[in-house]
C-alpha cells in the first residue's frame, strides 16, 4: 500500500528505544559490539510506522550507514531518534541518530547513525540476474563456514548465518544464508539475518579479489518483494558491479528455495573503515587483486 500523499513537508521526531538483546553482542568490530545496519533500518522502519501506520516501507532508496553505533555492555536499551521527513508525494526520509556527551564538558552533540528514503511510488523494475540458481553450482573458491567465520568476519554465533561454505569467483559469491529465529529480531523488513549474511559473503569477496576487509556504508535500492520469515534458508547470490576509489558495489539477490525473488538490492557500497587496520589473511587472497571490474562483471565502471 503507497503513503498518503501529503499537502505539505512534514518533520516529527520519534523516540526510539533500542532493546540491547544479548545476541546483539555477537556482532562487532574491533572487538566492540555494534548495531548491525540491518537492525538501523528495521528500527527506521518501525519508528515510521509508529508514526504513520499505513508507511510502505518494502522500497527504500539511498541509504547510508553514517557512523558505528556502539552498544555499552551495561546498557540494557539505547535510547535514540528517528527524524522523519515526510514529503508531499509520501517519500519518508528517516534517519537515526543518538545524543552523545562531550568529555569533561556539560555540552552534548548529535550523532548521525544511517538514513534512508523509504519509497512511496510503485515498486521500482527487478530484472533479475541470469540463472542465478544455476549459477549456484559453478565451480569456485570455496571457504568452509568454520574459516569464514573464524579468519575473515569475526562475528558470533548469532550472526553466523551463511549455512555450509561461501562459493566465490570473479564475478560472484554464493551462499545459503539462514534467518535465525532471535528475541526480538524481526519486524516490519522480515528477518534481517539473511541480508546480513549475505554482507559476510560480499565482505569475503573484497578480500580475495580486492585485498581489503570491506563494511556496508550504504546501498543506492533495495526491494524487499515477500518479507523474509524467521526460520527460512535462503540463496544469496552477490554481483560485484563497480570498483572506484576503493569503495566497492554489489548488487544482492535472495532467492527462497523453490527459486522465487524475495529481495534485491542495487549499488551496496563497500568499504575498509579500519584505516587500513584490518587485512585480509594471505591464503584467501587471489593472487592479483581486481582493479577493473569490466572484464568480470560485464558492467560499465560510473
Amino acid at each position: 500500500m503507497e503513503n498518503t500523499l501529503f499537502t505539505e513537508i512534514q518533520r516529527v521526531t520519534v523516540p526510539v528505544s533500542i532493546p540491547v538483546n544479548p545476541w546483539l553482542f555477537d556482532h562487532q568490530f574491533e572487538g566492540t559490539a555494534i548495531l548491525p545496519a540491518v537492525e538501523m533500518l528495521q528500527h527506521l522502519a518501525r519508528a515510521a510506522q509508529s508514526h504513520f501506520p499505513r508507511a510502505a516501507v518494502t522500497a527504500m532508496q539511498h541509504a547510508s550507514f553514517d557512523r558505528f553505533l556502539r552498544i555499552e555492555p551495561a546498557c540494557p536499551v539505547i535510547e535514540a531518534c528517528c527524524n522523519l521527513v515526510i514529503e508531499e508525494k509520501g517519500n519518508i526520509h528517516a534517519t537515526l541518530t543518538t545524543v552523545a556527551k562531550l568529555k569533561n564538558t556539560a555540552g552534548t552533540r548529535i550523532k548521525q547513525h544511517a538514513t534512508v528514503c523509504f519509497f512511496a511510488g510503485a515498486q521500482p523494475g527487478i530484472e533479475p540476474p541470469l540463472g542465478p540458481l544455476e549459477a549456484f553450482h559453478i565451480p569456485g573458491f570455496e571457504i568452509p563456514v568454520r574459516r569464514l567465520y573464524g579468519e575473515l568476519v569475526p562475528f558470533g554465533p548469532a550472526f553466523q548465518s551463511v549455512q555450509d561454505s561461501v562459493t566465490l569467483t570473479e564475478s560472484s559469491a554464493f551462499a545459503r544464508v539462514y534467518a535465525a529465529d532471535h528475541s526480538g529480531a524481526s519486524g516490519p523488513l522480515g528477518s534481517p539475518f539473511p541480508l546480513d549474511g549475505s554482507l559476510h559473503a560480499a565482505c569475503a569477496w573484497a578480500q580475495r579479489y580486492c585485498g581489503i576487509v570491506a563494511f556496508p556504508t550504504g546501498f543506492d535500492e533495495r526491494v524487499l518483494v515477500q518479507p523474509i520469515a524467521p526460520g527460512e534458508t535462503i540463496i544469496c547470490t552477490v554481483i560485484p558491479v563497480s570498483l572506484h576509489e576503493g569503495v566497492i558495489r554489489f548488487d544482492i539477490w535472495l532467492h527462497d528455495q523453490e527459486g522465487g525473488l524475495r529481495e534485491r538490492v542495487k549499488g551496496v557500497a563497500m568499504k575498509d573503515v579500519s584505516g587500513g587496520r584490518m587485512t585480509p589473511p594471505a591464503w584467501v587472497r587471489s593472487g592479483s587483486p581486481l582493479r577493473d571490474l569490466n572484464r568480470t562483471s560485464g558492467r560499465r565502471i560510473p
